[in-house]
């Protein structure tokens, strides 16, 4: 027999190690409230790096003339990450999703709500449904808009009240505010 295993007993193997240890990786993964807010930081390395890649062409940047369009290129960017949903908790720092190519749908709503942080949106909010389910949220020129991590698809105005009538709201967060609306 060979030294090398083929990929489907690799991740046999892998799968029979995490799912072993999955309590562990639980445990050292779990995250604060607080320390999940402060990964929608508009002052992270990597997110000003990307917004300064992002906007290279918008010089100078004006916020009340230019958001729309940065933030249709955050979007869009974003858009490149594939969402992989885990049985357990996990983390991955801006880095590795763009290395990766890779996230949880909460994981690319952080990203995205930095990078619009970043370009100045102060009502942007990372959004997390009573199904547990995880969106960005922000307004521009009195229109509401929300981005749906796992589909990629930007939703606007009456499209956003619809899908939270079906699924409320549990809280929403940037990394100013924290609103729970789980007893409402």
């Amino acid at each position: 027999m060979s030294g090398d295993l083929d990929t489907k007993a690799k991740l046999d193997l892998y799968r029979l190690v995490i799912n072993r240890y999955k309590d562990l990786i639980n445990q050292n993964e779990s995250r604060s409230i607080s320390e999940i807010r402060q990964k929608v930081s508009p002052y992270d390395d990597f997110i000003r790096k990307k917004k300064d890649a992002l906007l290279v062409d918008i010089v100078p940047y004006i916020r009340d003339k230019y958001f729309f369009g940065a933030a249709q290129k955050a979007i869009a960017y974003v858009r490149e990450i594939s969402v992989c949903e885990f049985a357990f908790n996990f983390w991955m720092n801006f880095e590795e999703m763009d290395r990766l190519k890779l996230s949880t749908s909460l994981d690319k709503a952080i990203m995205l709500a930095a990078l619009l942080r970043a370009m100045e949106s102060g009502d942007v909010r990372v959004t997390v449904t009573k199904k547990g389910k995880s969106y960005v949220k922000f307004m521009w020129k009195d229109e509401t808009y929300l981005f749906v991590p796992e589909s990629g698809s930007l939703l606007a105005g009456d499209d956003v009240k619809k899908l939270f009538d079906i699924d409320p709201v549990a809280y929403s967060f940037n990394d100013l505010v924290y609103e729970n609306y789980a007893d409402e």
